[in-house]
């Protein structure tokens, strides 16, 4: 592994923090237009928006845009249900993560105490 293959492009990661407001914009006139739960395909056949691009720009909406099973809706126009069940869905996201990371921690400490003693 040479230095260029584990330095971080930091002009990338700016590029894509610039451009998450204007993708949230591009997503809200999408959906307050359809007013229903639209799927990444439909974003990237619509306005040519990437998987990639919806989710930094719903993570630039700062909660306007409901994510779900479903796709992506609008939050003022999603039924309490359909809160709650976006909302369990990140939990359990969050629960599964922490799994995650608690197994790794795990497996890391093991292999260190086995190379220390």
């Amino acid at each position: 592994m040479n230095a260029r293959q584990i330095s971080l492009d930091l002009s990338q990661k700016k590029k894509r923090k610039k451009a998450g407001p204007h993708l949230a914009r591009k997503m809200i006139a999408v959906l307050s237009v359809s007013k229903t739960w639209m799927k990444r395909k439909d974003f990237l056949n619509w306005i040519a928006l990437t998987d990639r691009e919806c989710r930094l720009g719903r993570e630039a909406a700062h909660g306007r845009i409901l994510a779900g099973q479903k796709g992506y809706k609008l939050l003022k126009y999603a039924t309490p249900d359909e809160i709650r069940e976006a909302g369990n869905m990140w939990i359990s996201r969050v629960k599964a993560n922490q799994e995650q990371y608690s197994q790794l921690i795990r497996r890391a400490h093991a292999m260190i105490n086995r190379k220390v003693n």
